[in-house]
């Protein structure tokens, strides 16, 4: 240790000596801690050089400071060195799957974009359910939902006998009265041995791409999603239990854009 905090101690009184002996050379001087290769070389770029460095220590927990200097003959002495430009965000990624809206998946007769009262029909309720149904319907369309609501239906209750045989649950997303996200839970289901298995069934029963060309593909992926030009298709789970969650996400921009309204309005009309 003593022999590190010599040698630190020299480097520092090396460069501290160089800085007063170049005061009439009229030299600049900088330090930096522990700078990244790409820092030393955009103050290179600028006409900085390295004087000395100290420090201890390994490169993942250690001290050190990198000594700079740049001469009065450079055209940029005297100048602030500009920031390090951050890199250039890489571009949003472009949905692989070319499928619309009007082409997604259709589960037992579900569907994105149906109404409410087609999803009721589906679901018919005693007259105290549908009161309840109506009233929610119509809160949703209030702040701070801004057009949306969910139901949870009973699959016990559908209008047709054995329609929904092998789906346990039901869960619907609506805005503004419209299905936009169907979370179907399928329960008990047949064991398979990997996730690749229940994937073949899926892509093809619902004329999805291939399992393979799905986005971070793998076969024992259990959570696997798939993001098209008209909605987003998610499975989670793969044996004896498991959900398939089908959304068009295309509402959120609308409900936060009539958030956004809704709460600048209040602003301009506050009173003191």
């Amino acid at each position: 240790m003593k022999v590190r905090i010599c040698v630190v101690a020299l480097c520092l009184l090396a460069f501290y000596c160089s800085a007063a002996y170049s005061q009439t050379a009229e030299w600049e001087y900088k330090q930096l801690y522990r700078p990244s290769d790409e820092l030393l070389n955009h103050y290179a770029k600028n006409g900085w050089e390295i004087v000395a460095a100290a420090g201890w220590g390994g490169d993942s927990n250690g001290f050190y400071t990198v000594f700079l200097k740049r001469s009065k003959l450079h055209p940029l002495f005297g100048t602030k060195t500009p920031e390090m430009p951050k890199p250039e965000p890489p571009p949003p990624s472009k949905p692989t799957c070319k499928l619309t809206l009007a082409q997604a998946p259709v589960i037992r007769g579900l569907r994105l974009g149906m109404t409410s009262d087609e999803l009721f029909a589906i679901f018919p309720a005693d007259e105290g359910e549908e009161f309840n149904r109506a009233q929610r319907l119509k809160k949703a369309e209030l702040p701070p939902y801004y057009g949306y609501t969910s139901f949870q239906l009973d699959t016990s209750r559908s209008a047709t006998r054995d329609r929904f045989t092998g789906i346990g649950l039901l869960n619907f997303g609506l805005f503004d009265r419209k299905v936009v996200s169907i979370d179907a839970t399928y329960s008990p289901a047949p064991q398979f041995d990997r996730p690749g298995q229940l994937m073949e069934i899926i892509t093809k029963q619902f004329d999805l791409p291939e399992f393979k060309d799905w986005p971070g593909y793998n076969e024992y992926l259990s959570n696997p999603s798939l993001r098209c030009e008209g909605f987003t298709f998610q499975v989670n789970g793969y044996s004896e239990y498991f959900s398939i969650s089908l959304t068009d996400p295309t509402y959120k921009k609308i409900a936060e854009d009539r958030k956004k309204a809704d709460l600048a309005k209040k602003r301009e009309g506050f009173k003191l």
